[in-house]
């Protein structure tokens, strides 16, 4: 089908109603993918750089695609702003040279294609260059914010990487793996040509924390990650290049290396701004002129907070359509910034699958509706709804699970799509999740084992009700017969902090003195989550004659030394 692209961009920066449903071009690039793709690359050919090396249905190469094209004409690929050193750039002529040097380093040190290296970066300068010298090799990468201990060694487990790539004062979290460690001196000599990849070829193995359980490494293809950085470079955020990107607060396991990839593929800069620093001072954010901004219900209720005035350096925002529909405070904080009449969207991003998989129009059309539900499968991916039952037919009914094609080895999809009439609308997930993402129980439980006033723990989410399906995770803590300390919650939250890291943190903490039932030695889980919903729970641990005899279980059990199996006639 033949793709008028030129056109297709006046109708994303005008805007279009959703009440017709989604454009003719849009509908139809559903159905061919593959000329869709063929159309974005030679759009995205500008003037002035070199062409890109890479071939939609054929070859990749991302490092010169990403980061080569773009070296002559001096500008910004990395912005970051810190407390002290104020603004840093990192130009791409510069993060040429220092990918390059490194990849002639690893290459000595036995990096090859295919190989799996993890890197092992908070977001800044390090993670960047370390990314494009993995790709200059022809490198699978995994990027993995430093976690806590546990909770690394869980991943590293998963991944079985052949490389680790991360800076010196992390190796207390790499316990086990040290000898894996790549070495980066700074005196490599760049040189080589980068690696070209095929489009089945794995650049990257994820770990996405909409898959469950989210330390599952999920292989992203060459093709999707180069077919998505295109349509969302080009279409879902329209950065030109010179134009910056920002999306504080946006989880970095969610939507990075995607971000990163539709920034730099179009010659555009990545702004990086630590939430901790702005909560201190957001000024750093209006400093800038931003094409796209994405904001979380964080950052919208700081710069409420902060009473930050109009934001006129501000071209287009966008938010998560997982996160809490709340329709007055995002009207609040476009009123007060000055946004009315500046266009906004809703994107779901997931970097297992390349990049945006919903989007809505950028264009103002209505101030009322500026924020929303409305989104559309991403332009340019063939996709299904699914029967939410999960018996793999397709959705009998007008909502269904949205699942991409071909959907064979990609993880279940989790996101309910309701089709009214022409219009599509976000319609909550298939289970619960915490704002999209799912929740790592097993892992937070497991963690609190051995703590010495806990006999057993449980994770139960409630429902908040709301549009989003929003849910909090209440963590149940058993104490047996006797009751928490006062330092309890304290201690949880630090053994949690200190073995996985902060976003592990439950919702809620609820001490219950009682034991918990148990099937082949493991706590019961649809039993906690029972008795908890019926206010059973409550009710027993302020009974005195439950509290009496909760105590006598507890002697008995210390003197047989083992808290066993409970049998199914127990009441406790």
């Amino acid at each position: 089908m033949p793709f008028d692209v030129k056109d297709i961009l006046r109708q994303l920066d005008a805007g279009f109603s959703h009440e017709g449903g989604a454009p003719p071009w849009w509908q139809e690039s559903w159905e061919d993918p593959e000329g869709f793709a063929n159309a974005l690359a030679e759009a995205h050919a500008g003037r002035g750089v070199p062409p890109p090396k890479s071939r939609p249905g054929q070859q990749y190469d991302f490092f010169h695609d990403l980061v080569v094209r773009h070296v002559a004409l001096e500008r910004p690929a990395f912005r970051t702003h810190a407390r002290i050193q104020g603004w840093q750039n990192l130009g791409y002529r510069a993060l040429h040279d220092q990918a390059s040097r490194r990849a002639s380093e690893w290459a000595e040190q036995g990096v090859e294609p295919g190989m799996k290296v993890c890197l092992v970066y908070g977001v800044g300068q390090e993670l960047l260059v370390s990314l494009m010298a993995t790709l200059q090799l022809g490198g699978c990468f995994t990027l993995l914010p430093p976690l806590g201990p546990r909770a690394m060694a869980a991943r590293l487990e998963a991944l079985a990487p052949d490389f680790i790539a991360a800076e010196p004062h992390q190796l207390p979290i790499l316990r086990g793996h040290e000898k894996l460690l790549l070495q980066s001196r700074g005196g490599g000599s760049p040189g080589f040509s980068s690696h070209t990849y095929k489009p089945g070829d794995v650049v990257g193995l994820i770990f996405s924390p909409l898959v469950d359980p989210p330390h599952t490494p999920v292989p992203l293809t060459a093709g999707d990650a180069w077919k998505g950085a295109l349509g969302d470079g080009l279409l879902t955020f329209g950065l030109a290049p010179g134009e910056v990107l920002a999306a504080p607060d946006f989880p970095v396991l969610q939507h990075l290396p995607a971000l990163l990839f539709a920034t730099l593929l179009r010659g555009a800069t990545y702004l990086h701004l630590d939430m901790a620093d702005l909560e201190q001072n957001p000024a750093p954010l209006l400093e800038q002129p931003l094409r796209s901004l994405g904001v979380t219900p964080r950052l919208r209720d700081l710069l409420l907070k902060h009473r930050t005035g109009a934001m006129r350096n501000v071209l287009h925002w966008f938010r998560n359509p997982e996160e809490p529909y709340d329709a007055q405070a995002w009207r609040a904080w476009v009123k007060q910034c000055g946004l009315q009449a500046v266009p906004s969207s809703n994107v779901l991003i997931d970097a297992a699958a390349g990049g945006a998989v919903l989007v809505s129009s950028r264009g103002v059309n209505d101030p009322q509706a500026d924020v929303h539900t409305d989104v559309f499968p991403v332009p340019g991916r063939a996709w299904t709804l699914k029967d939410p039952n999960q018996s793999g037919q397709g959705a009998p009914t007008d909502v269904g699970v949205f699942t991409l094609l071909p959907d064979k080895g990609r993880p279940p999809g989790h996101v309910l799509l309701a089709r009214i009439r022409s219009r599509y609308h976000y319609g909550g997930t298939r289970g619960f999740r915490h704002d999209g993402r799912a929740y790592p129980v097993k892992e937070v439980t497991a963690a609190l084992e051995g703590v010495s006033f806990l006999v057993g723990t449980s994770v139960v989410p409630v429902s908040t009700g709301g549009l989003a399906s929003h849910a909090r995770f209440v963590l149940l803590a058993f104490t047996g017969h006797e009751p928490a300390p006062p330092e309890g919650e304290q201690e949880i939250r630090r053994r949690i902090e200190m073995l996985l890291g902060g976003d592990f943190l439950p919702d809620r903490i609820a001490f219950f003195p009682l034991f918990p039932h148990r099937k082949k030695g493991a706590v019961d889980d649809a039993w906690c989550a029972s008795q908890f919903f019926t206010g059973a729970l409550h009710r027993k641990s302020t009974d005195p004659m439950f509290q009496a005899l909760t105590a006598l279980r507890g002697r008995l059990l210390e003197s047989a030394g083992n808290p066993g199996e409970d049998g199914p006639s127990s009441t406790s």
